[in-house]
């Protein structure tokens, strides 16, 4: 594998830490708070925190074209819209059959790049996926409940494509903009729709130094450290390696839950998050043989 591409990868791997991560003060926080609130604080602080690391490398305020806006106005666009439908989604369904709904992200995004990025798909890729969805589906089995309604798994299937979206967009144009100035003017974007959408709710008040801690170090993982190094995996490495090497996500999160919350997994989500990671070994291996094989040659 050439040292652009292990270098997307160590990015992808820093990304599916900070999205694992992500869930434990995320869960802490929500016991502190409305959803609507929390999102607010959790994309505020995001936003900072990349407007922070924006200036300190540029040692300036950021300059944006016209293309930065647009782009930023794009993904801003799907973040807002892929949020929504998965708000609408979990209304409908158990979280189990959302978390997997969500997690064909990884079909998606081979599905879309193919076209519109020219990112062939190899056997190996669907294989893999295939094996870690399957071991997604052991770990949290989204048929445990009788919770299904067609409507649900639309909005969750919305929700997928969004976020799809935003990788394929982020992969065929990354050359073209600053990651973190980029990331932080989609952010604020994204602050002005919540806005919009729900206007200004009247318990702005009541939000507790603890909740604003517990969100900002969510936000820290999740949109802040975890979307930048997606990003950043997206400069050298394909957009559905970047989405299926997230795929580790959930396993990594029972881990982190085991370490810091005391929560023992059980032997099912062992053998779930077990069978995960040999899916996303499928391709990952197969595609450093071949890269290999192609350097010998």
């Amino acid at each position: 594998m050439t040292n652009p591409r292990r270098t997307g990868f160590l990015w992808a791997l820093g990304a599916t830490l900070g999205v694992a991560s992500f869930v434990i003060p995320w869960k802490v926080a929500a016991g502190l708070g409305p959803s609507q609130t929390n999102t607010l604080l959790l994309l505020v602080a995001a936003a900072s925190f990349n407007s922070l690391l924006s200036v300190a490398q540029q040692r300036s305020w950021p300059r944006f074209t016209r293309f930065d806006l647009l782009v930023a106005l794009v993904l801003a666009s799907l973040t807002l819209a892929g949020n929504l439908a998965s708000a609408n989604a979990i209304s409908l369904l158990s979280p189990a059959l959302l978390t997997v709904m969500q997690r064909s992200e990884a079909i998606i995004v081979a599905l879309l790049a193919w076209p519109l990025i020219g990112e062939r798909v190899d056997r190996r890729y669907w294989m893999g996926a295939a094996v870690a969805i399957a071991g997604l589906m052991i770990l949290n089995d989204p048929f445990e409940s009788a919770e299904i309604r067609a409507n649900g798994m639309a909005w969750a299937m919305i929700s997928a494509l969004c976020f799809g979206l935003m990788a394929v967009v982020t992969r065929k144009y990354i050359h073209r903009f600053e990651a973190v100035s980029v990331n932080a003017l989609r952010l604020w974007l994204s602050i002005a729709m919540w806005f919009l959408w729900y206007g200004v709710p009247e318990n702005l008040g009541e939000i507790t130094p603890e909740q604003v801690f517990y969100t900002s170090l969510a936000a820290i993982c999740g949109p802040f450290l975890g979307r930048l190094s997606m990003m950043k995996s997206a400069q050298t490495l394909e957009a559905r390696y970047t989405t299926l090497t997230l795929l580790a996500a959930p396993p990594l999160t029972l881990v982190l839950g085991f370490l810091l919350l005391d929560d023992l997994p059980t032997g099912r989500e062992v053998l779930g998050g077990t069978i995960m990671l040999l899916g996303i070994a499928i391709p990952v291996f197969g595609y450093t043989r071949a890269a290999r094989s192609t350097s010998s040659a």
